[in-house]
């Protein structure tokens, strides 16, 4: 949590928001009928002076998404999914940033004003899996000779996005969403309730950009409430993890009783192929990234017990009540 001491330099990524909130926020935030936005501006001042500009998230800044753009098979196999890694169908908050722990708990009653997000950006390539040679007549120094040419006979061709659209639901999207501490249970069951939600956000027109994103409609939120995504589809927002990193993040999935599948044959897996032990019903290697578990209704109770390594990269921005 980072607190913004106002003064007359006004934060401007909170002056963007109030100037970008619909006009019947305005009125009610600021009292205010229907007025020019230079207007909105200059009475804006004041209003934000009187209450501390919140930052929660991003405590060690927002590193690069790991879809960064290059082309998919050069990031190893399976067809280069091994280094472009996507948060897909679950709700998400980070627990740990850089040695900060629950990193967008709310820190104090405040309103929940912006979105901050580093977003990736997808490829296609085309990777040459196989070389053949023929010969080919060509003149050299007014010589005319036979040499054999190389040239590829058989292409691997993978569309990143087709990709994603296809296995993960059509189109990137996330909604901002409020989640409130339930009654711990035996064991390691985490419950937290869904008490708001935010508008969808479609992110392709955002691929490869840091945005800030005013909320059209604010939401208030309490002490202790947790702010996070969910992505119903799949999200581009997730940096690779370095060796030994103690950032973690938690996931929404899988729902109690839930039976990790094999994502190719869709039977049921019982026993990790590796150790011969009970599957992790948390390991995405068993088909858990294939599993729907993003939360998008208020009142709704989830199970956070999984977590994993690395941040998520967003933030978000509060003004706290007077």
């Amino acid at each position: 949590m980072r607190k913004r001491t106002p003064n007359r330099r006004i934060h401007a990524k909170l002056l963007l928001v109030l100037i970008k909130m619909q006009r019947t926020t305005l009125q009610r935030v600021l009292g205010l009928t229907v007025l020019p936005v230079a207007l909105i501006a200059s009475l804006a001042v004041p209003a934000i002076a009187a209450a501390p500009v919140i930052e929660i998230g991003g405590t060690g800044g927002l590193p690069a998404p790991s879809c960064n753009g290059t082309p998919a098979n050069d990031r190893g196999a399976p067809k280069g999914l091994g280094r472009c890694s996507v948060l897909t169908m679950t709700t998400v908050y980070p627990i740990r940033d850089s040695g900060t722990n629950n990193p967008t708990t709310v820190p104090v009653n405040s309103t929940l004003v912006a979105l901050t997000m580093r977003v990736g950006k997808l490829k296609d390539s085309k990777t040459c899996t196989k070389y053949s040679y023929h010969w080919v007549r060509s003149k050299i120094k007014g010589v005319t000779k036979n040499r054999w040419t190389k040239y590829c006979s058989k292409y691997d061709v993978f569309a990143e996005k087709a990709y994603f659209d296809k296995t993960f639901g059509k189109g990137s999207k996330v909604r901002l969403i409020v989640l409130r501490p339930e009654r711990k249970k035996s064991g390691s069951v985490i419950l937290k309730k869904v008490v708001a939600l935010g508008p969808m956000i479609s992110l392709e027109r955002y691929f490869g950009r840091k945005i800030t994103l005013a909320l059209r409609q604010t939401i208030p939120v309490l002490k202790g409430d947790v702010v996070g995504l969910s992505v119903p589809t799949y999200a581009p927002i997730l940096p690779l993890a370095s060796s030994g990193t103690t950032d973690a993040w938690r996931a929404s999935r899988p729902p109690a009783g839930f039976k990790p599948k094999d994502p190719t044959s869709g039977l049921p897996i019982t026993k990790d192929p590796v150790t011969h032990r009970t599957a992790d019903p948390c390991s995405t290697r068993f088909g858990v990234i294939f599993a729907q578990s993003s939360l998008l209704t208020t009142g709704k109770i989830a199970d956070f017990r999984c977590s994993y390594p690395g941040v998520p990269t967003f933030e978000f921005t509060l003004v706290a009540s007077s």
